[in-house]
């Protein structure tokens, strides 16, 4: 509890001012515990501001880097204005079919969650996937995807990842807007757009639908996607501990062997 005797009162207009509105205000509403007092301190609120550099980072990712080589029609095609078909999710491949899985699966918790009033824990589940899966793990692999020097060499494969690239960010703004109005606003502008609705007043993120419009149908998604890829997550991590462990350089490279069967093979083959 705050006290002015104590000393330990939070001005909320320093705050705002050194990390951000969005930062205090994603801060509040995640740390909502119903009946008790709301655990506030300035780590929790710098790593909240940290959160939405990270945010801004994979936006600028994006649109600075792998939405350049995308020409005038590509764009137009990549603004989001319903969810991704399961023709489409078909046609994907296996890094691609498990972060559109995962975040289809957010999409559904989140909107869970929501309507329980669990605010603290559908904000906590945002996070973890925008910084866990999308950042740390997709927008790595898709470098491989862009790149012809990272073994990028297919403009359909290309193609995809921008799409899956702009698709899931889209998706992650839209559900994180009620925590943090201001920055995922300004990001939105950035992407490329539908056209909006002809009942909208303005062509502003506040007013897009949110992901999942009928809960009577489910958005597309795959387990055995999901659980292919995550025992590519756990090799690698293996594999990277092994590395640690034995103080290998970071730029040299080794040899391993892998004992693989069925669709786990198959994948590692391709």
């Amino acid at each position: 509890k705050m006290s002015k005797t104590k000393g330990n009162v939070i001005d909320p207009l320093e705050t705002v001012a050194k990390y951000g509105a969005d930062s205090l205000r994603y801060s509040l509403v995640t740390g909502v515990t119903p009946g008790q007092d709301i655990p506030l301190n300035m780590e929790k609120i710098e790593a909240n501001r940290n959160f939405a550099n990270k945010l801004w980072n994979s936006c600028k990712f994006v649109t600075g880097n792998a939405l350049k080589n995308a020409d005038e029609e590509e764009l137009n095609q990549l603004g989001v204005s319903s969810p991704m078909t399961s023709e489409e999710f078909d046609k994907l491949l296996l890094p691609e079919k498990y972060i559109i899985s995962k975040c289809h699966s957010l999409v559904a918790s989140v909107t869970e969650d929501l309507e329980k009033y669990q605010l603290g824990a559908a904000g906590s589940k945002i996070y973890e996937f925008m910084w866990d899966q999308y950042a740390d793990w997709y927008i790595e692999i898709s470098k491989t995807r862009l790149y012809e020097g990272a073994g990028g060499d297919s403009i359909e494969e290309a193609k995809a990842a921008r799409r899956v690239l702009v698709y899931v960010l889209d998706t992650t703004l839209r559900l994180l807007h009620p925590y943090m109005p201001y920055v995922t606003e300004q990001l939105w502008h950035h992407l490329p757009r539908a056209k909006p609705h002809s009942d909208q007043s303005a062509h502003a993120l506040m007013l897009s639908d949110w992901p999942q419009m009928d809960d009577n149908s489910p958005l597309v998604s795959s387990d055995e996607a999901v659980a292919a890829f995550e025992c590519f997550q756990s090799l690698t991590r293996s594999i990277r501990n092994a590395r640690a462990e034995y103080n290998v350089e970071p730029g040299k490279k080794i040899s391993a062997i892998i004992v693989a069967s069925g669709k786990i093979k198959e994948e590692i083959e391709k």
